[in-house]
């Protein structure tokens, strides 16, 4: 089954106290696990800005991760990349980044 987008990811260097705040948030279609935040989600598009935005602020100081959304329709990935108080997205060439998920077909 062809999805519309598929949203992978995993952000890690929180400090205890800001995943505590972080998880009281709606950060779907995130989840908290193992004292990281993670995501692979295949469905509709979304608006993952807000969700991205409070976790990279929740970012501890050696914190740091990555999110692909990946546009199957448009075929086009956007890669945010985030660190402490910080993220910034990118347009990459989905030819080249989806190499890494070759487990996934």
């Amino acid at each position: 089954m062809k999805f519309a987008v598929r949203i992978y990811g995993e952000v890690e260097g929180f400090t205890p106290e800001k995943l505590e705040e972080l998880q009281k948030t709606d950060l779907y279609p995130f989840e908290v696990r193992d004292g990281r935040v993670e995501v692979e989600h295949e469905g509709e598009p979304m608006d993952i800005e807000p969700a991205v935005e409070a976790i990279a602020t929740a970012l501890g100081e050696k914190g740091s991760g990555y999110v692909d959304y990946i546009d199957n329709d448009e075929w086009v990935v956007w890669r945010y990349q985030l660190s402490p108080g910080h993220w910034q997205c990118t347009e990459v060439n989905p030819d080249h980044a989806l190499e890494g998920y070759g487990h996934l077909k």
